[in-house]
């Protein structure tokens, strides 16, 4: 079984590999609490079909614009410093390629809960069996090359400030303060700043969306559950 890396370094310092996985995290988590959610619903118990529908929404928009940065982005830098990985980055934008029709039928499926929760829990059930391997190899073949990349550039635009503040607030849920304080000396003071009360603001959709019961541990690595201290 490979092993799943750490959030920090060795020496306990951040990188964008370090963001990047927080983002792997978050969509696990996620799958989770959705897998969760419609099982409920399914059954008749707790549940509110419109917090899904926004949650949906707001999932398949960070994980398409993941998948975007990654193609036009972070896989080309990787790929020119790294002829080694091409076959490895081919076959993650084919994942990409194989996940954007699940998200569509999602969008479909979320519109019409509760009637189609079976629809909805189907489209879960593959998105993670796709996602699981395909962060999986992320993880254990490109991050590593990820680790000397220490510093995030600027916000270019109010808009792209705005993304990233909400973006982070986002991946930060769940993960342990060790590494948040990492994380956090890397942002421009602009990012961090604005942070807490966008987290905050996240903490109470959270709530929202998945009852305040849906605790997740403090973690040292991109699986929810799982540190290693």
């Amino acid at each position: 079984m490979t092993k799943v890396p750490t959030l920090l370094d060795e020496a306990g310092e951040a990188s964008i590999a370090t963001a990047i996985m927080m983002s792997h995290h978050g969509f696990r988590r996620d799958i989770r609490r959705f897998g969760v959610a419609l099982q409920a619903l399914d059954a008749g118990g707790a549940g509110d079909p419109a917090a899904l529908r926004d949650e949906w929404r707001s999932f398949r928009a960070t994980l398409h614009g993941h998948h975007h940065a990654e193609d036009t982005g972070v896989f080309p830098a990787i790929g020119r410093e790294h002829e080694g990985l091409r076959r490895t980055l081919d076959g993650l934008v084919q994942d990409h390629r194989r996940i954007d029709p699940l998200l569509d039928q999602g969008d479909g499926a979320f519109a019409d809960l509760p009637r189609a929760v079976a629809a909805a829990g189907q489209v879960i059930s593959e998105l993670g069996a796709l996602l699981d391997p395909h962060l999986a190899t992320e993880e254990a073949e490109v991050i590593p090359h990820m680790r000397a990349w220490k510093a995030f550039p600027p916000p270019a635009s109010a808009e792209e400030a705005e993304m990233l503040v909400q973006g982070f607030a986002w991946a930060c849920h769940g993960i342990a303060p060790e590494v948040l304080e990492r994380v956090y000396a890397m942002l421009s003071p602009e990012i961090s700043a604005r942070l807490p009360a966008a987290r905050a603001a996240f903490e109470q959709r959270w709530r929202r969306v998945w009852g305040a019961g849906a605790e997740v541990t403090a973690s040292l690595t991109p699986v929810p559950g799982l540190s290693e201290r």
